[in-house]
């Protein structure tokens, strides 16, 4: 059962780390709010092949669209209320 995880707190790499691991490989990752600042770690890449979403409005306002990895889709609110309906779970952190 794939889960989307929503972040919306800052975390280091070492809970990125400890989350992925944790998780299903077919969960995907939203970032949110605060979440957003894991555009500025190397350990998005931590990600591998699972989906990671950021809120690009929320990216903008803490002006971090510039740090976009090329493993992240930028999305809208409507785009991750859609995620949500797509996946089995949610889990928000």
């Amino acid at each position: 059962m794939a889960i989307l995880h929503i972040i919306a707190n800052h975390l280091d790499a070492d809970a990125i780390s400890k989350l992925v691991d944790r998780s299903d490989v077919n969960d995907g990752y939203a970032f949110m709010d605060d979440g957003v600042y894991v555009l500025l770690s190397k350990a998005v890449t931590s990600f591998g092949p699972r989906p990671v979403y950021v809120l690009a409005d929320h990216a903008d306002e803490r002006g971090l669209l510039g740090f976009k990895d090329i493993s992240v889709q930028l999305i809208q609110m409507p785009d991750l209320v859609g995620l949500t309906a797509s996946y089995a779970a949610s889990m928000s952190w």
